[in-house]
C-alpha cells in the first residue's frame, strides 16, 4: 500500500513540473504499462510465451474506434466493450495455443501476432488499411474533453494503478500459487488438483483485458490509429520491458517499462532499425540478468563490493 501511496505521490508531483514533454512522455509509460503487466501475469507468474501481445493491444485500440464510429458508442463506454470483447478472444486463443509448449508456443503466438497485424493492414473498409482511422473522439467528463496530456493523464495512471493493484493482490491469492506452481511444474501443478488448463485460460483472458484496455485509451488518446504501433517489433519491446523488470515482479516491470521507453527515446534516429537493438538487448538481458536488470545490477555490484571490503579488512 505504501508503495501506491508514493507512487500516486510521485506522479501528482510530476505535474507540477508543467513540463508537455515529460508529462506525454508519462503517458505514453502508463499506456505501456497495462499490456506489460498483462505479459507479466502470463509469462512471469503463469510462465506461458507470448510473442504476440502487440495485437490484444492493436485489436482494444482498433475495437474501442471502430465501436464508437460504427455504434456510436460514449469513449468510455466502447473501451470497455472492446476489452471485454478482446478478453474472450484471449481466452479462446489461449484454448488453442496453450495446447502447445516451449518454441512450438512461442511460434504460434507470434503467428497471431502477425496475423491481426496483417488483418489491420487489409481489411481497409473496417480498419483503413495503411491509411489508418481519423477522427477518433477524446474521452470527456462532464462534457470537458480530455485533449490535453495533462487531463489524460490521471485517466491513465489511474487506470494504471487499478491494474498494478489488482496484479498484485492475484500474486498474492490462492490463484496466483497456483499460477507460480504452473509456471515451475504443470504436472505436479495438476497433481495437487489444479486445473492446469483452465489457469492459463483466465491468465491469458486478464492478459488480454488489460492489453486491450491501454489500447482503447491509447485510441482516444492520440485520435488517429495506423497499424504500425501494433507490429511484432512492439510485442518484442512489451517482452524486453517485462525482461527487464524480472518477468515474475509487477514492480520490476513499472521499472522496464520506464527503462524502455527512455531507452526508445535515445533510438529514434534509428526508425524501424530500432527493433536490432531491442533484439540485442533483449538477448543480453534473458543470458546475463535472467530475474532483471536493476535485481542483476545489484547483485552486480554487491560481488565488486565484496573484494573490497575483504581487502579494507
Amino acid at each position: 500500500m505504501l508503495r501506491f501511496l508514493i507512487l500516486a505521490l510521485a506522479l501528482a508531483g510530476s505535474l507540477l513540473l508543467n513540463s508537455g514533454y515529460f508529462t506525454n512522455l508519462l503517458v505514453i509509460i502508463g499506456l505501456h504499462t497495462l499490456p506489460a503487466i498483462g505479459l507479466a501475469l502470463l509469462m512471469g507468474y503463469t510462465g506461458q510465451i507470448s510473442l504476440g501481445h502487440a495485437a490484444f493491444y492493436g485489436l482494444g485500440a482498433y475495437g474501442a474506434a471502430i465501436l464508437g464510429r460504427r455504434l456510436g458508442l460514449d469513449p468510455w463506454l466502447d473501451i470497455l466493450v472492446a476489452s471485454v470483447i478482446v478478453a474472450v478472444i484471449a481466452r479462446w486463443i489461449g484454448a488453442l495455443v496453450f495446447r502447445l509448449r516451449g518454441h512450438h508456443l512461442a511460434m504460434a503466438t507470434l503467428a497471431f501476432g502477425i496475423i491481426v497485424h496483417i488483418g489491420l493492414v487489409e481489411l481497409r473498409d473496417l480498419t483503413g488499411g495503411p491509411n489508418g482511422l481519423t477522427g477518433i473522439p477524446p474521452l470527456s467528463i462532464f462534457g470537458h474533453k480530455l485533449t490535453s496530456d495533462f487531463a489524460i493523464f490521471p485517466v491513465v495512471w489511474g487506470a494504471c494503478l487499478l491494474m498494478m493493484a489488482l496484479a498484485q493482490n492475484l500474486v498474492g491469492s490462492p490463484l496466483g500459487l497456483s499460477m507460480r506452481a504452473i509456471a515451475e511444474n504443470e504436472r505436479v501443478a495438476a497433481s495437487v488438483g489444479t486445473d492446469v488448463a483452465a489457469v492459463k485460460r483466465h491468465i491469458m483472458m486478464l492478459s488480454g483485458f488489460m492489453a486491450a484496455l491501454g489500447g482503447g485509451l491509447y485510441a482516444h488518446y492520440i485520435g488517429y490509429l495506423s497499424p504500425g504501433p501494433f507490429d511484432v517489433g512492439f510485442s518484442i519491446r512489451l517482452l524486453l520491458m517485462v525482461a527487464v523488470g524480472g518477468f515474475a515482479n509487477i514492480w520490476g516491470v513499472l521499472f522496464g517499462v520506464v527503462f524502455i521507453t527512455l531507452i526508445g527515446e535515445l533510438l529514434k534516429p534509428l526508425g524501424s532499425y530500432d527493433v536490432i537493438a531491442y533484439g540485442a538487448l533483449l538477448i543480453i538481458v534473458i543470458i546475463f540478468f535472467p530475474r532483471g536488470l536493476l535485481e542483476g545490477l545489484g547483485g552486480l555490484l554487491a560481488h565488486l563490493k565484496s573484494p573490497l571490503l575483504r581487502g579494507a579488512k
